[in-house]
């Protein structure tokens, strides 16, 4: 098993018990509620590029009432830097709207959950991200 796959493996792993915490309405390891699943069929892992240099990759450590917190609203307030990225191709799973970023005449509400180049996964404003404000390639994430 390559390293890649090794890391999705793992954090479908960490997906599947951050919704078996958060109870059944939660995001399952595919993307999609229990109730969803047929319809909208499982997310997929995609790439973005990440055009700015020192990008804030933002996160906390799941299962704990931080983590939940980020996930819920990214923003600079609720998630802590774990990792940065500058210019570079890397994976994504999902989107959500959270804190509003205005940076080098780009604004948006978005943020992207990714890997980031030293593994760590967390979100980035879709502002750093090319792209529109809501990126058509990534899945939206469930809530």
């Amino acid at each position: 098993m390559n390293a890649r796959a090794t890391v999705r493996t793992l954090t479908t792993a960490l997906l599947v018990a951050a919704a078996t915490v958060a109870g059944p309405a939660a995001t399952t390891a595919t993307g999609a509620t229990a109730g969803d699943r047929t319809q909208a069929g499982a997310m997929e892992f995609t790439e973005v590029h990440v055009w700015a240099t020192g990008v804030n990759v933002r996160n906390h450590p799941s299962g704990t009432p931080a983590f939940d917190q980020c996930y819920t609203f990214p923003s600079r307030s609720n998630c802590r830097v774990v990792a940065s990225v500058s210019r570079a191709t890397v994976t994504a799973y999902c989107q959500k709207q959270g804190e509003l970023i205005t940076d080098s005449g780009y604004r948006s509400r978005w943020w992207t959950y990714l890997e980031s180049p030293s593994g760590q996964w967390g979100w980035v404003n879709n502002v750093y991200i090319t792209g529109d404000e809501h990126l058509a390639h990534v899945s939206d994430c469930e809530n």
